[in-house]
């Protein structure tokens, strides 16, 4: 999976308030998701840092069964995040902002990006940044919100820009009826799908070292972007 693909995939946001539960299905107005984006974006200015665990399962037609993984993920207003699965094929996505580091631990192989050198690849990673914080996300993607079985609320964003268009496809979002995002559903151009869903959010401070990155010694360091 394109790995600017497999970042589009929010972290667990949550708000302490209690809504009201409308009918399921039922489609907010346009001063409802006004709304709704205004509280996310208050959480957001209240609590700059998150962290949660991840269960994540991909399906695609060149896979015999759906892959399964887990992990952490962890982010900080505006753009530094970090993710990372453990199980067989271990993996880190890191970035303070300026870089952006993928690592595999087994091949000893790292990638560094450097941002603000490519237009397309910047822009994808706002884009990025947009899904996991709200931020801006209406820029980025057209924004369609119902209210969900359990009280919740349903938010689908499709993509407005061809190069994002390219990566996804779709990104549903369900809330619960506090606002914490209990799971996300990708869908890619092609056909291929990841489920996650997100448990143990927390929202304590994260030290600026949290997104930082030095390879290890042996590892094979490429620039795919070049320098």
């Amino acid at each position: 999976m394109n790995f600017i693909a497999r970042l589009c995939i929010p972290v667990a946001l949550a708000f302490t308030v209690t809504v009201q539960a409308a009918a399921p299905g039922t489609a907010l107005t346009d001063a409802e998701k006004k709304d709704l984006l205004a509280r996310l974006d208050a959480l957001k200015a209240k609590y700059p840092s998150l962290s949660a665990r991840f269960t994540e399962t991909r399906s695609s037609q060149l896979l015999r069964e759906p892959a399964r993984s887990e992990g952490t993920l962890a982010f900080k207003t505006p753009n530094k995040f970090r993710r990372e699965v453990g199980g067989t094929s271990p993996s880190l996505t890191v970035s303070n902002g300026k870089v952006l580091w993928l690592y595999y631990p087994q091949f000893k192989d790292a990638q560094l990006f450097t941002l603000g050198q490519r237009a397309m690849f910047d822009d994808a990673m706002a884009a990025l940044t947009a899904g996991l914080n709200f931020g801006q996300v209406e820029t980025f993607y057209h924004l369609a919100a119902t209210h969900d079985a359990d009280g919740g609320y349903r938010i689908t964003l499709t993509p407005k820009k061809s190069n994002l268009k390219r990566i996804v496809k779709q990104l549903v979002i369900l809330l619960d009826r506090d606002l914490n995002v209990r799971r996300t559903d990708l869908t890619m151009p092609k056909g291929d799908e990841v489920v996650t869903h997100y448990t143990q959010t927390k929202r304590d401070p994260l030290p600026d070292s949290t997104f930082d990155f030095t390879p290890p010694a042996d590892a094979r360091v490429t620039q795919p972007l070049g320098k």
